[in-house]
């Protein structure tokens, strides 16, 4: 090599060490799964429309669209979420929720353990038990979290899916069995 070959090679180098140093240094992880579970606890304060629910699932390969309470993986989550406005459908109306907050924690199969805060999102109920709201079914409502990631690498993510309130107990029809959500969770952390 010549000696400009040398100072052309050490360069060319040093260009690519500088854009895999510039990768390594904004590497996000990404983790999916679908998440599938049931209200286990409510808790609804006396003459308010705010109540905090509690649902616990397990969770499943990322299949989409995640559909339906389905086994598990070996994955266990539990989420407490606070809401205000009206639960359920009203008479010839959409109804939209409003989550306000709450804490998430996901023991996944291969035990790693992942939890944060739930920072906002909406659940939307559709007008009645004959219509649709995306790909929920006939209805069901839609529901949206945003969260974070509080673990070794903080950052965000999303809760995507359905949440199913319409199955009534057979002899006492004021009484819903416990509601069911399922969908798509992901969470990126930089």
């Amino acid at each position: 090599m010549k000696p400009d070959s040398y100072a052309l090679a050490r360069r060319v180098a040093s260009a690519i060490l500088l854009l895999w140093l510039a990768a390594c240094a904004h590497t996000e992880f990404h983790t999916q799964a679908c998440l599938s579970g049931v209200d286990v606890y409510e808790d609804t304060t006396y003459g308010s429309d705010a109540s905090r629910m509690t649902f616990s699932g397990t969770d499943g390969g990322l299949v989409e669209p995640c559909q339906g309470v389905s086994g598990g993986q070996g994955g266990f989550w539990i989420a407490s979420i606070e809401r205000t406005g009206p639960v359920g459908r009203a008479q010839d109306a959409t109804v939209e929720t409003t989550i306000l907050g709450g804490e998430w924690t996901w023991w996944q199969a291969d035990g790693t353990l992942q939890s944060g805060s739930v920072t906002g999102g909406r659940v939307i109920w559709p007008v009645d038990l004959h219509q649709s709201i995306g790909r929920c079914g006939e209805g069901v409502a839609q529901i949206s979290v945003t969260l974070t990631v509080s673990q070794k690498y903080s950052g965000s993510g999303t809760f995507e899916g359905c949440l199913d309130d319409t199955h009534l107990a057979p002899t006492l029809q004021w009484i819903v069995y416990p509601s069911k959500m399922w969908g798509a969770f992901t969470i990126s952390s930089p």
